[in-house]
């Protein structure tokens, strides 16, 4: 599945703070039974860092969900920030990536059992209006009908432009293409592609969530969520360079064996609770309902 074998201590983002922060997040998200915050719609049941090795062109988190490990999976490429344009060379790798992630997985893309998920802290228009394009994308079957929804009249400006820049990317990470010949590779890549708009500082919004959803979870255990999450944290640093497999039963030993916390279990003391951190949620930057509704309204010739 992949060619030459990688270090993760050489391309694992070891130190990256940014990262460590969005492992946590998942990491307290299998603690409490919660969603997957990006793209499936069922609990985390298994976290994978730094996968490349594993045949995961995005290797960053790979998560997989219920029931049993049986469910979907999503690899996950985590960008602390990054210019969608095509100009912007994150920007072309991140998208030469996905379209290995296409050319290697195309079954499993095809049929849903795996997904590809970008999580990104900023710039947040621009994280938006990529969003708002994987959605248009997955409500056609083909190219030709998201292409008959970017047209004048029908949808913003802003948004075509930043498809442009898109498929302009595309055409450049295929090699050179034109842009009509990219347009397939596009349209199959934004559908598959969920993104993840993740703000992690201690008073952003998603660590807040976070912090929220543990706190009951915590209080049982006579400890703090910010502390349990500062831990997590730390666990991700030491485990990710390492291409650490993760589930919630691990996390608690590691907790307690550490640190001397005992967190319960799930199973009658916890309900699952559902995903809280979503690309369409609140915060600034996010497509809300509001803005979705924007945008619709905005088709009207501009």
């Amino acid at each position: 599945m992949t060619g030459q074998l990688t270090s993760p201590l050489s391309t694992g983002g070891a130190g990256v703070v940014f990262e460590y922060r969005v492992a946590a997040l998942m990491f307290s998200r299998l603690l409490r039974g919660a969603h997957v915050p990006v793209g499936i719609q069922l609990p985390l049941e298994r976290v994978a860092l730094q996968q490349r090795n594993e045949g995961y062109p995005f290797d960053d988190i790979v998560a997989h969900a219920g029931p049993d490990g049986d469910g979907p999976s999503i690899q996950i490429q985590v960008k602390r920030r990054l210019q969608i344009t095509r100009r912007d060379a994150e920007f072309i790798k991140v998208m030469t990536t996905a379209l290995d992630v296409c050319r290697t997985h195309p079954d499993e893309l095809d049929d849903g059992s795996l997904l590809m998920g970008l999580a990104a802290g900023a710039p947040t228009s621009e994280l938006s209006e990529l969003a708002e394009l994987t959605e248009m994308a997955r409500a056609h079957t083909d190219h030709h009908g998201l292409q008959s929804l970017l047209r004048a009249g029908i949808t913003h400006q802003r948004l075509r432009t930043r498809y442009d820049h898109v498929n302009a990317t595309v055409a450049t990470a295929a090699g050179g293409v034109d842009d009509q010949a990219a347009a397939p590779l596009t349209h199959r890549l934004l559908a598959s592609l969920h993104v993840w708009q993740v703000l992690t500082g201690p008073d952003d919004r998603d660590w807040q969530t976070e912090l929220d959803g543990l706190a009951p979870l915590a209080a049982r255990a006579g400890r703090t969520s910010a502390d349990i999450m500062e831990h997590l944290c730390g666990f991700a640093q030491e485990h990710g360079p390492r291409s650490g497999h993760v589930d919630a039963d691990l996390l608690r030993r590691e907790l307690r064996g550490r640190y001397g916390i005992r967190l319960a279990s799930l199973e009658g003391t916890v309900q699952r609770s559902g995903a809280s951190i979503t690309v369409s949620n609140t915060g600034p930057g996010t497509v809300f309902a509001g803005e979705r509704q924007e945008f619709h309204n905005l088709r009207i010739g501009s």
